[in-house]
């Protein structure tokens, strides 16, 4: 199998701004080839663009991931120089990994950006991807709820299904990944006041067994999906959600979704890896080829666009 990398992936599951702002990691994968650079991004609208670079070792090299603080880093727009990118002497508060910044600079849709990577020893390597326009939703709830005693001590299971539909613009590719996140708050009642003490967000992950020719159920979380079924459609979902939480603890939040337009690039690069993931533990399974879009290295840099809204689960 190849060597796993946590990797900043919300970067892969980069944001979440309704009424939180939270980064979420999941892994990220890159072959096991002799070393190459490793750039990852996965940038968006109204967000500073970050550029993670590094160097891929060998499957059985144990050591640290060699993250690279020397490279030239560059962003092109159509092709013209936009800025090259600082190195952060700070890392990022949520992954804790050290990047590379636009610094006020904010990517638009529908523009193609080029990114370009320079480093001492390493092929010169360069990537293209562009934000797609985004696409609301046209309706969204929550049904069948369902509570009952988990096997745990104390813990309560929570089922429901959350029914999504929007509109799919015809005639041109597109691609989805749905991204669902259900809040808990820990608190404490003391002298009659309830008190807050901390916030959890919980990426839903879904069953591989959900996998079609066009989806697939992101390795990190949320449903990766094309439209080539449903060209021109309006696409309705329904997912299963389910989890056990401590109802003398935690306080049973809102369900945050979002629904994110990818670039292909995205797509490709996060299916192959959740498809791979599903079969790394099967001896008789065909293996997954990696699909990644950094030229002359390893990695993804992808844009994606997201529309966003959130639903009270409740008794």
């Amino acid at each position: 199998m190849s060597r796993i990398i946590l990797l900043p992936i919300f970067l892969g599951l980069l944001s979440f701004t309704l009424s939180c702002d939270k980064v979420f990691d999941v892994n990220s994968v890159v072959d096991a080839r002799s070393s190459e650079l490793v750039v990852v991004s996965s940038f968006t609208l109204d967000r500073t663009l970050q550029v993670y670079v590094s160097a891929s070792g060998s499957v059985l090299d144990d050591a640290p991931i060699a993250y690279i603080d020397n490279a030239i880093v560059e962003l092109y727009r159509n092709e013209e120089f936009l800025t090259q990118l600082s190195f952060s002497e700070d890392k990022d508060k949520v992954s804790n990994l050290p990047f590379y910044s636009a610094g006020d600079f904010q990517p638009q849709v529908g523009i193609k950006y080029t990114i370009k990577v320079d480093a001492p020893g390493f092929e010169t390597v360069t990537a293209h991807s562009q934000i797609p326009t985004p696409i609301k939703m046209v309706s969204s709830e929550i049904s069948d709820l369902q509570f009952s005693e988990a096997a745990g001590e104390k813990e309560t299971q929570v089922r429901y299904r959350v029914d999504i539909a929007f509109e799919d613009p015809g005639q041109i590719d597109n691609y989805y990944h749905v991204h669902l996140l259900q809040q808990f708050r820990e608190f404490a009642i003391i002298e009659n006041d309830t008190l807050y003490f901390r916030e959890e967000m919980r990426s839903v992950v879904f069953s591989n067994q959900l996998n079609t020719n066009f989806q697939v159920a992101h390795v990190g979380g949320g449903l990766l999906m094309e439209d080539e079924s449903q060209d021109g459609q309006t696409i309705r979902l329904t997912l299963p959600v389910e989890f056990t939480y401590l109802p003398d603890r935690d306080e049973l939040g809102k369900l945050f979704i979002e629904l994110r337009a990818v670039s292909k690039e995205y797509y490709q690069y996060f299916s192959t890896i959740s498809r791979q993931n599903g079969v790394s533990d099967s001896p008789y399974a065909d293996p997954v080829i990696v699909y990644d879009n950094i030229n002359g290295g390893q990695g993804v840099f992808a844009g994606f666009s997201t529309s966003s809204d959130s639903l009270v689960v409740g008794y």
